[in-house]
């Protein structure tokens, strides 16, 4: 199994509509985010290179959902090579929130609302059956998310995700 986890920021490039993974050295939105910046494509694309047959991609940042929505909409080969490599296993994405919503933190919980909620889910909150599945981990996030969100006084959050392919556990219990 391979995860891939990713807390930090994200960003839609307004030109060019893309999401990208904001890294240290971007100092704007603009030319030095397409250049320094880590595209949505070049994610996927490392997921068809991949060799592990079951792979989570967890993104912890602004407009993440943007990392899987312009795939699904414009690029039907990324879109058919992902599927191959999911047909007889799996591939799934979760984002902190939706292509135009921020992704929240709160000081009292140590980490982003998402994080948050997905390390509770860890813990055994989204256990069923002795284990935790990916689609049982989106489920807990979609509802857990919004209420945390909620509570502390935040703006809308709706975490998202997307998958190809069968379910798989990502947790056993004993």
């Amino acid at each position: 199994m391979f995860v891939f986890y990713y807390a930090g920021h994200g960003y839609i490039h307004p030109g060019n509509k893309e999401f990208y993974l904001v890294s240290a050295d971007v100092e704007d939105g603009n030319e030095s985010l397409l250049k320094n910046g880590v595209a949505a494509k070049e994610l996927q694309s490392f997921a068809v290179d991949i060799a592990a047959q079951k792979q989570v991609f967890i993104l912890d940042a602004c407009q993440s959902a943007g990392a899987f929505e312009q795939m699904l909409k414009h690029d039907g080969e990324q879109q058919k090579a992902l599927a191959v490599v999911s047909r007889s296993t799996g591939t799934h994405w979760m984002a902190a929130s939706g292509s135009t919503e921020t992704a929240k933190e709160f000081g009292e919980l140590g980490h982003g609302a998402f994080t948050y909620t997905l390390l509770q889910a860890l813990k055994g909150q989204a256990a069923a059956n002795k284990m935790i599945t990916v689609n049982g981990l989106k489920n807990f996030l979609q509802v857990q998310v919004p209420e945390l969100i909620k509570k502390y006084g935040g703006g809308a959050q709706y975490p998202a995700s997307y998958g190809f392919g069968n379910d798989f556990p990502v947790e056993l219990f004993k």
